[in-house]
């Protein structure tokens, strides 16, 4: 069973073992069709929740009313009581039942739930301590345990998962770290001779990026999209500055390049916010920012050059061009080059990301062989840690009170 960071266990637990106030024992069955153990949502009523389903996800509320829980299947953010959590693994919806990844029930329920619930990991048992929670679960006629079942066998220690781990709620130094792939539903990017399209490139770097990040446990990681969708530009920098909130933070956007006309241009380059200086500059901020258009549809009128200005009395400048610095040394590891270069532009999607931020183009698709390594999974993995290992370098010496080398 997957958990975070590659760790791997044999044996995918097949129920959840529930122990009641008397001690009374029953249990749930699991799904574990995609590769880790997810709970039914209409089993998370048998738990005391009552839960309601739409085409993107479902909710769940405590019975009092005071725990509103919202997930949306294939991302890996959900919200409890407005405040944005993130699972290792995603619900998802599995023949018409929606699903949510077990790490809900042992972890994210008994840490905030504390006086109802509580995870026994040397019994791996939920004991339900609420006497109307568990009279709801015996009403709903939960098949009974054998006494031969294990529940130490079933779901095991390396399950436990911390919920401060996950959401940083209380670990103030906890760093983060927002991915934002590029473009995205029905704004597909750049596309290559060879049909790939820039959006699926981006995404694919992303989630290996985030794979690779959540290793250190020290880091917090967000992706602004998990899957397929259209996600505003303006809306990108502002749920990154909500989720880092008052911590260390960064910003990295993955995108690839393009230039039709010259198929032989190859490389990769990182853009920090500033004015753009070169034609090449201005292109490429162009051609990223052409989603704008698609965020006007919607009445929003966005002035770039206002907020531009705004931010230059910001102190991220710097500290966004230092990271430009350390991924392009990173990726020239890698990376079959040319080294192009840190570069600066105007870029819309990283302008209101209140903290340092960065604009990675990691080749370009228009040079075939070039787009063909783009799309191969071994090399989006080594593109992840190299951009890991920026993060980190970068992370050694910021925030500003730090010595710098």
């Amino acid at each position: 069973m997957r958990l975070s960071g590659g760790d791997v266990i044999a044996q995918i637990p097949d129920s959840l073992m529930i122990r009641g106030p008397g001690g009374e024992a029953s249990s749930l069955l699991l799904n574990q069709s995609r590769g880790y153990a997810a709970i039914a949502s209409d089993d998370l009523e048998n738990l005391g929740w009552m839960v309601e389903s739409n085409a993107l996800g479902f909710q769940a509320t405590t019975v009092d009313g005071k725990s509103v829980t919202k997930f949306f299947f294939d991302s890996p953010l959900f919200s409890w009581n407005q405040e944005m959590l993130q699972f290792v693994d995603v619900p998802f919806i599995d023949r018409g039942e929606g699903y949510v990844p077990l790490q809900f029930v042992l972890d994210f329920i008994p840490a905030r739930l504390k006086e109802d619930y509580l995870f026994v990991p040397q019994d791996g048992m939920l004991e339900i301590r609420d006497l109307a929670v568990w009279a709801r679960i015996q009403h709903k006629e939960i098949r009974n345990l054998s006494s031969d079942n294990s529940p130490s066998q079933l779901i095991p220690d390396k399950m436990i998962l911390s919920a401060s781990e996950m959401s940083g709620d209380t670990l103030p130094e906890k760093r983060v770290v927002i991915i934002d792939p590029g473009h995205g539903g029905k704004d597909p990017g750049t596309s290559g001779t060879g049909g790939r399209r820039e959006k699926d490139i981006a995404l694919a770097v992303s989630r290996e990026l985030a794979r690779e990040l959540r290793k250190d446990k020290s880091i917090e990681v967000h992706l602004t999209r998990s899957r397929d969708i259209f996600v505003p530009l303006w809306e990108r920098g502002e749920l990154a500055t909500d989720w880092k909130g008052e911590r260390p933070g960064v910003f990295i956007s993955i995108h690839a390049n393009a230039l039709p006309n010259r198929a032989n241009v190859r490389g990769f380059e990182t853009y920090f916010l500033s004015e753009a200086r070169t034609e090449h500059e201005r292109r490429v901020a162009a051609n990223e920012n052409a989603p704008l258009k698609m965020d006007n549809e919607n009445g929003e009128d966005n002035d770039l050059d206002f907020i531009l200005r705004e931010l230059r009395n910001l102190d991220h400048q710097h500290w966004s061009s230092l990271l430009a610095e350390l991924v392009q040394n990173e990726l020239k590891v890698v990376h079959p080059g040319p080294n192009r270069g840190v570069k600066q532009g105007p870029f819309a999607v990283i302008t209101n990301a209140l903290m340092p931020a960065v604009l990675v183009e990691v080749g370009f698709v228009t040079n075939r062989e070039e787009e063909r390594l783009l799309s191969r999974s071994d090399f989006q993995i080594e593109i992840a840690k190299a951009l890991t290992n920026a993060i980190s370098d970068f992370f050694g010496r910021y925030p500003p009170g730090q010595t710098m080398p």
